[in-house]
């Protein structure tokens, strides 16, 4: 089995399954969570045919839309089942479980995603409609990551936040829903991303006039002067 599947979504942006790592989470909810050995049955010669023959991201959502632990039932009991958990595991058992397994194995999210939309329309305050670029937002602060704090980008859970709450903008979205971006440094999910968590610092005045100047060479390189343009 390859370690990862590379994918279009229906946005068309490349998208990477972590598909061995998935495999790996089921099969050890099997054995360390349910405490069952692993079977050699029908459904699970199936579900890793399934992963082994992905062909597009219709493929990876029919298997990431239903919980990993369900998968792992299934395997149990060699079918379609509606038990939600089982051997009287209850779900304070399963998140305690998933967190600590997570951790130890260096897991975000099993499926990297990108900003699904370059641009976002949204209400503006006053009355008419305004355009959010936030592809080139999260490019920014990409590149301050690496070009300006020297550090490198990784897909944490900071990263991944981020481009979440990018994705999931009301599509009849008004200017409040974009603050968390508009009216906060761009900076600020820079060092979040670095630190993996919500940061508490602040640049000096030393470095905010180099960042200054960093963003004013952004827009210019980007043919822009703000990330919100009133239509």
């Amino acid at each position: 089995m390859e370690n990862l599947y590379i994918y279009q979504d229906e946005f068309d942006n490349e998208c990477t399954f972590l598909r061995k790592k998935y495999y790996e989470h089921i099969c050890a909810m099997i054995t360390d969570f349910f405490e069952e050995p692993l079977p050699d049955n029908e459904f699970y010669r199936n579900f890793l045919d399934v992963l082994n023959t992905l062909e597009d991201y219709h493929d990876v959502y029919y298997l990431t839309t239903e919980m990993p632990f369900y998968w792992a039932i299934c395997i149990i009991e060699n079918r379609r089942t509606n038990h939600h958990l089982i051997k009287n595991k209850t779900n304070d058992d399963f998140r305690e479980w998933y967190i600590k397994y997570k951790k130890e194995n260096d897991i975000v999210r099993f499926i990297i995603e990108g900003i699904n939309e370059e641009t976002y329309v949204f209400n503006n305050d006053n009355g008419g409609e305004s355009i959010f670029l936030r592809k080139k937002y999260y490019e920014l602060v990409c590149i301050l990551v690496t070009d300006f704090f020297k550090k490198p980008l990784e897909y944490n859970a900071m990263n991944a936040t981020l481009i979440g709450n990018l994705n999931a903008l009301f599509a009849d979205g008004k200017r409040k829903d974009i603050s968390t971006f508009v009216d906060r440094e761009p900076y600020y999910w820079a060092m979040s991303i670095i630190e993996d968590k919500e940061t508490t610092n602040v640049l000096n005045e030393k470095e905010l006039e180099g960042y200054a100047e960093f963003i004013e060479d952004f827009y210019k390189n980007n043919e822009i002067k703000s990330f919100v343009i009133p239509e």
